[in-house]
């Protein structure tokens, strides 16, 4: 039976930080098990982000839980893989590193190794046998500490932090540019790094489209969105991608989990009120049905007949926060979507920034009037004519916040 990770107790490795630090004593599983134990010990494990495979005490692979849950449930592959090698879907090359590798090099050899080094994990080792494993999330947090004696320490760690969500955002931005033919993403974190977060995959029936603004905006906003994808992660392995409303849901449990926000301290004050507004889209393309779910996020509909923008009906409770109910149920809305209609979606960074002539906020408004005026522009000029806009508009004041939107044309 695998008892909950903990922290390794490793010999010591000198002064300075290194891989023995992040290590988290996880039992492994070997080659000779079967995929109906494994898929029992994810069940029964929850908080197990990835299984690792050794033998002979050496480390032979990793096997991502998401990865295997979305695989083994798929129509037969029980009657097909349940008595067979857990090494049909394990990784048969996850990054392995020396207990003794300092958490600079760590850092290089993830960004190096990309996004699956952080989503799925790495591999601890002690003279080539197996410790334990570490998680991408205390990487960016010991690379953060690790710099945060001195100026020029700090900014090397904001540069690591930003080629690091960058990687983690490329995928999807990537699947995004190759699933839609007409659409636009403008992704501006205030400082290097930031709390907006997007991510898209397509499925078997069309795709889904997330949008979230995280508390804060740098490194502390970065620290937030992998929060959220972890939360995300686990909510598609439950609830696949076609049900928006309870993937906000499975969402909100595991971030308030997470920061342990769901009691207070023993005085009654909490350790934190963090949470995000955030935005998910499925789209239908068998059936052109767009459904969605709203935590305070803004998105338009403009009609592909020229009519006036209607904004996607939202909730206003946030996600994660102390204030929202552990159990809280958002809603869910559908509307049929036709060729040339067009959805816009923005975090409050857009619309919350401060300037013009009276230093006032550019507001939906403004926004509205914008689309209005180019929507039969592609995206991608949309976009720009958006930008430049907002630039100008913003002219000598400070950026406020983060920033991201999305459009896509039907």
């Amino acid at each position: 039976m695998l008892a909950a990770p903990v922290r390794a107790t490793a010999a010591p490795l000198g002064s300075r930080p290194c891989a023995g630090d992040l290590c988290l004593a996880v039992a492994s599983v070997s080659p000779e098990c079967d995929n109906e134990t494994v898929l029992k010990l994810f069940t029964a494990h929850k908080e197990l982000v990835s299984l690792p495979v050794v033998e002979g005490g050496r480390p032979f692979g990793l096997i991502n839980r998401h990865i295997f849950l979305s695989q083994i449930v798929r129509p037969f592959h029980r009657e097909l893989y349940d008595r067979k090698s857990c090494i049909a879907f394990m990784d048969k090359s996850p990054l392995i590193v020396d207990a003794a590798t300092g958490i600079d090099e760590m850092a290089d050899l993830a960004v190096a190794y990309g996004e699956k080094a952080l989503a799925d994990g790495f591999i601890i080792t002690s003279g080539g046998r197996y410790l334990g494993i570490g998680i991408g999330i205390d990487l960016m947090r010991a690379v953060s500490e690790m710099h945060a004696l001195q100026h020029r320490q700090i900014v090397q760690s904001i540069e690591y932090a930003s080629v690091i969500q960058n990687a983690m955002l490329a995928p999807s931005r990537q699947a995004m540019a190759a699933a839609l033919a007409d659409s636009c993403l403008a992704w501006e974190p205030r400082d290097h790094v930031g709390g907006d977060f997007y991510h898209f995959l397509r499925h078997e029936r069309g795709w889904l489209a997330v949008i979230a603004d995280c508390t804060g905006h740098g490194v502390p906003g970065a620290f937030m969105t992998l929060i959220f994808s972890s939360a995300l992660d686990r909510a598609l392995a439950l609830h696949g991608p076609m049900h928006p409303d309870r993937l906000l849901g499975e969402i909100n449990v595991r971030i308030k989990d997470a920061l342990g926000q769901v009691e207070g301290r023993a005085d009654g004050t909490p350790g934190s009120n963090d949470g995000c507004d955030a935005l998910l889209i499925c789209m239908d393309s068998a059936e052109s049905v767009m459904r969605w779910s709203s935590a305070r996020m803004s998105a338009y509909l403009l009609p592909a007949d020229g009519g006036d923008p209607a904004e996607l009906a939202g909730n206003r409770m946030g996600v994660g926060y102390i204030e929202t109910p552990h159990g809280y149920a958002w809603p869910s809305h559908q509307r049929m979507v036709t060729p040339g209609d067009v959805l816009f979606a923005t975090t409050d960074g857009l619309t919350d920034q401060v300037g013009g002539e009276r230093r006032i906020m550019y507001g939906k408004r403004r926004l509205l009037a914008l689309l209005k005026r180019c929507r039969e522009l592609p995206m991608p000029e949309l976009a720009q004519a958006l930008q430049q806009e907002h630039r100008d508009y913003q002219g000598s004041q400070i950026r406020r916040d983060d920033l991201t939107f999305w459009g896509w044309r039907a």
